[in-house]
């Protein structure tokens, strides 16, 4: 605006590029008992965690207070949770509140699943952005899928892989530092016997309620995750 144009009642306020509306509080909570998760998916092996406190903030954002603004940390809900469910006919359903608007987290996010359960991406479907099933975790925007969701489901799939490691040691009656899990099943590396995650699942009505502290795999150690894969779903999306 030129200087001849200006009023001098105009008072020019800068512009900030940040969403903070995006950072309000959920306007319902998430919830589902343990009863009524099983009856929607069947019997089988669930994993929800909790956050201890609020996700990083994104670099260069604005702190708390600001500006007289609150930063993306203020309202985060500390009460984010992700269920991952292994079925009986050892299918793994993974549900997150993000969902897919071509930026292809449908397969970077099931990558994330595969490395830390150690199964194949084609066992892997995500529900995303249902919000009758998934926890509330503010939504798809600003790149904040990778960063701040795919870190919390490789935790709910290294805890759902230490859990199955947990079953298999007991039905095999073996030395569970013996067994390794890989490619959808734990086997025993010394009888050499293998039990498939489906079969471990099976009978089974177990949720297991973690912290957000699991261990996960080290980047270096990855084969799965950060690395080229087909897109999901993506033959559907040729062929309609």
């Amino acid at each position: 605006m030129s200087n001849e144009l200006k009023s001098p009642d105009v008072i020019e306020i800068p512009i900030e590029l940040e969403r903070f509306e995006l950072f309000a509080v959920p306007t319902y909570r998430f919830k589902v008992a343990r009863r009524e998760f099983f009856k929607l998916f069947g019997g089988g092996v669930a994993i929800v965690f909790t956050l201890k406190g609020a996700l990083g903030q994104e670099g260069g954002a604005r702190q708390a207070g600001e500006s007289g603004r609150r930063g993306p940390n203020a309202s985060l809900p500390k009460e984010i949770g992700g269920w991952l469910h292994i079925g009986e006919d050892g299918a793994v359903t993974v549900f997150t509140g993000k969902v897919e608007v071509g930026q292809d987290i449908r397969t970077s996010l099931a990558q994330a699943v595969a490395e830390e359960l150690r199964a194949p991406m084609a066992s892997i479907k995500l529900v995303m952005g249902d919000t009758d099933l998934t926890p509330y975790d503010m939504g798809t925007f600003g790149s904040r899928t990778t960063p701040t969701m795919a870190p919390q489901l490789r935790k709910a799939a290294a805890a759902a892989r230490e859990l199955l490691l947990d079953l298999a040691a007991e039905q095999m009656k073996a030395d569970r530092s013996m067994l390794t899990a890989d490619d959808g099943k734990i086997s025993n590396l010394k009888t050499k016997q293998a039990l498939s995650y489906g079969q471990l699942a099976h009978g089974q009505k177990l949720m297991k309620q973690i912290s957000d502290d699991v261990p996960t795999t080290p980047a270096d150690k990855w084969k799965v995750a950060g690395q080229s894969a087909h897109k999901v779903d993506g033959r559907d999306f040729v062929t309609g």
